[in-house]
């Protein structure tokens, strides 16, 4: 994306690299007198919008609806997700032990003490169970976790087992080699406990009670979310930079820009309460000073949505503005970065009544956009860059060239150019005008800061020969400096729109010398 400076550079260089249909006279449009030959180059009339050109990754251009332009340069931190509070789950994963010693009985079912899980969705793990009978009668097992059902259906499993002779092992149930796929299974927990209920019946009804090595196992356990009140823990997000290129090439001078703006939008999927904490919101300006930005939001976070339904994702936007901070005089300050660092701290109240739920693939993001609007002012603001020129001894038979060019200005911005051939050595070798030359002068602007009227038709004329003509044949670099201005010397506030125009005439009159 080139700024506005920028643009306005490689606008000069284009007017004054159009000199090259001088390579073949015969194939222009031209009036000879004698060696002298007029050649129209330029006859054009561009909106700011073509001058700017096309953006870049991470820059856009705006347009208001009243054709205010802003420039927004935008970064994004990386997806931060859910792992902090599944981490904390590992001990249930590690496993479920329970030997079954009466007909209801709980197991810790807990991934710390300052989490209270409602329901968990399980996404792998197995189950293995070993039912006995150490009574001398035949009796019916069955075990069931009424808190785990799958489809709608509770876990429930059992049979018959024959009576214990009373001697080798007991009659047994079991599954050791081929364990139960327990994917998909909800868990209800109350209590912070799995329960399980056994019931061991014999042939006359009577409920029993369990017998040894009567035992139920779960391993390898994964959730895909979870449910109930997650502990307030913080997040923490990456740290990046958007850099940005407005002040590429700048030299001095002010420039001050009406109501900037930092723009933070989080897209986030934990359904728990958050908050954003922004640990690091800094401006680097064009000498390397770190510019801290302040405001309630920075020093207190600021909380953003959360969805209400698992899948979801709950968008927030928040303005750092000249309501809620110092961003107009720190974006004033020649910013070339916004440094920056967004953690999230969820349940931020510590309010175990408030509920929410997290998925194993809950994520949140945040982009930052510093958006600068053509609205302002500028003075003495300087800006200097260095393009490359091959003339050599191309032309060899010019021995002078005469440029006319004819502005007429629709931007509230003037322009002073100079211009400075150098070889590859950098010394320099001759100026591109006698002096500073006004390239565009500014046009007036109402008590809104909109253009009221294009200035008049400016015509300036501007001769190359002799020493100049031989010196620039030798030239690779065109060094051009431009001061910049906006309307009566930076004085009032000033709109910069995408419906101003530039109209531009350049005609040379070439003398070449005759075989």
């Amino acid at each position: 994306m080139k700024p506005l400076s920028r643009a306005i550079l490689l606008f000069v260089v284009s007017v004054f690299a159009a000199c090259s249909p001088l390579d073949n006279f015969t194939e222009v449009e031209e009036v000879a007198f004698d060696a002298t030959y007029a050649v129209p180059l330029v006859d054009s009339r561009v909106s700011l919008g073509d001058l700017l050109g096309d953006v870049a990754e991470g820059v856009t251009l705006s347009v208001d609806p009243d054709g205010l332009l802003r420039f927004r340069y935008a970064g994004e931190i990386a997806a931060v997700g859910s792992e902090v509070v599944f981490e904390r789950l590992e001990a249930i994963a590690q496993g479920v032990f329970v030997p079954i010693v009466r007909s209801r009985q709980a197991a810790p079912f807990a991934g710390g003490d300052d989490l209270d899980i409602d329901r968990v969705d399980i996404k792998s793990g197995r189950l293995v169970y070993n039912l006995t009978n150490d009574y001398d009668r035949p009796v019916t097992v069955n075990l069931r976790i009424p808190d785990a059902t799958r489809d709608g259906e509770t876990f429930s499993v059992g049979g018959e087992l024959p009576a214990y002779s009373g001697e080798g092992p007991l009659p047994t149930i079991a599954n050791q080699d081929d364990p139960i796929d327990l994917t998909d299974y909800v868990l209800t927990i109350s209590d912070d406990s799995l329960y399980f209920e056994y019931d061991v019946i014999d042939e006359a009804g009577n409920l029993l009670e369990p017998s040894a090595q009567t035992v139920v196992a779960i391993t390898n356990l994964r959730f895909s979310s979870v449910e109930g009140y997650l502990g307030s823990e913080e997040y923490p997000g990456g740290r990046d930079t958007v850099e940005v290129d407005f002040f590429d090439n700048y030299l001095e001078g002010e420039i001050f820009f009406v109501d900037p703006k930092i723009r933070m939008t989080l897209a986030n999927t934990f359904g728990v309460p958050a908050l954003a904490l922004v640990d690091v919101l800094n401006v680097i300006d064009v000498n390397g000073n770190v510019i801290p930005i302040t405001g309630e939001a920075v020093e207190q976070g600021f909380r953003f949505n959360s969805p209400t339904v698992p899948g979801d994702t709950a968008f927030t936007t928040f303005l750092f503005d000249n309501t809620n901070s110092n961003i107009a005089e720190v974006l004033s300050a020649r910013p070339v970065a916004l440094d920056y660092e967004i953690n999230a701290l969820i349940n931020p109240d510590e309010d175990p009544s408030i509920r929410g739920f997290l998925t194993d693939g809950a994520s949140y993001r945040a982009r930052v956009e510093v958006e600068l609007p053509l609205y302002g002012n500028a003075r003495g603001f300087t800006v200097r860059d260095t393009f490359p020129v091959d003339l050599m001894d191309r032309f060899g038979d010019v021995t002078a060239v005469d440029f006319r060019l004819t502005t007429r200005n629709g931007l509230p911005v003037g322009v002073e150019l100079t211009g400075t051939f150098v070889d590859a050595d950098g010394n320099a070798l001759a100026d591109l005008t006698d002096g500073a030359f006004t390239l565009l002068r500014a046009a007036p602007v109402d008590a809104n800061g909109d253009v009221t009227a294009e200035t008049t038709p400016v015509t300036q004329d501007i001769r190359v020969a002799d020493d100049r003509l031989e010196a620039i044949r030798s030239a690779n670099r065109l060094i051009l400096t431009l001061d910049i201005a906006t309307t009566d010397d930076g004085t009032p506030f000033v709109r910069v729109t995408d419906r101003q125009q530039l109209e531009v005439l350049l005609g040379a009159r070439v003398e070449v010398r005759q075989p």
